[in-house]
């Protein structure tokens, strides 16, 4: 399944199958008003879902009242978001996200520079929500959500990813070498995969791919986008030491992975 197969219908028919609802029951229980919007995101969308993935709903909505449920931290000064979770296999997910959040993330992405700003301390499952934003299909209010998706400046977005991504690669840089200095080669060789999975995310972000959060889709990205180009993806495993037999010691297959983390890089700027 890809993105462009991820329309109301189809969740109309999953929620059928795992609950006996339907969009139209689930746009009625939520009762919209104008100023709010109601989309579904998440791996079914994106076009990575199985039998037992969740299905990700998001409210967004300028009424404080809606904030029931588990607060999810944001970001520093930032209101949070609040999750609800339905018990059982079925796993039916509704967050709320107040318009205040993005207003907030609006200013941050036009006051960044990619090239020069640290990128702000967001928690994960703001970055995620971000992602989810940029792909969502409105299932109620589609022109305030299509207005509110308009205000949000992805391609910046994916500058802060990749600023993001790129100072955690070069943190792990230095610790891997630090655990060389001392010779403890093991250590070095898990940090030095540590980096290339950052390294790889900048990538990914780099080429549209921003939501790298989750590490299952990691590969399942990567993979994606480079249809044609197996010599990185090919890389990459070799580094996870799953893709053959490993040849020399692992100091120099840590060497390689800190060579293939520079290489990921130059490609991403």
């Amino acid at each position: 399944m890809n993105a462009e197969r991820a329309t109301p219908d189809l969740l109309d028919g999953l929620l059928k199958e795992r609950c006996g609802s339907s969009v139209a029951e689930l746009v009625e229980d939520v009762r919209l008003n104008g100023d709010e919007t109601f989309f579904w995101s998440g791996s079914w969308v994106e076009g990575f879902a199985n039998s037992r993935s969740d299905l990700d709903l998001y409210l967004i909505s300028p009424d404080q009242g809606r904030t029931s449920g588990v607060p999810q931290v944001t970001g520093p000064d930032m209101p949070p978001m609040y999750m609800t979770l339905t018990p059982g296999r079925t796993k039916i997910d509704l967050t709320v996200v107040p318009v205040e959040l993005l207003d907030t993330l609006n200013g941050f992405l036009t006051a960044f520079n990619g090239e020069t700003d640290y990128p702000t301390a967001w928690s994960d499952n703001f970055r995620e929500f971000v992602h989810r934003l940029s792909i969502g299909v409105p299932l109620a209010n589609t022109e305030r959500f299509d207005e509110i998706q308009r205000g949000v400046d992805f391609m910046k977005f994916r500058q802060y990813l990749m600023r993001f991504y790129q100072n955690r690669a070069d943190g792990l840089f230095d610790d891997a070498q630090g655990l060389l200095d001392e010779g403890d080669v093991i250590s070095a060789y898990f940090v030095a995969r540590q980096r290339v999975e950052a390294a790889v995310d900048m990538y990914l972000a780099a080429n549209g791919e921003t939501n790298t959060r989750v590490d299952k889709w990691r590969w399942k990205k990567l993979r994606r986008l480079l249809a044609d180009d197996t010599s990185l993806a090919d890389h990459f495993l070799d580094c996870e030491a799953i893709g053959g037999p490993i040849q020399g010691d692992i100091l120099a297959l840590t060497q390689r992975c800190l060579q293939f983390g520079d290489e990921i890089i130059l490609k991403a700027i």
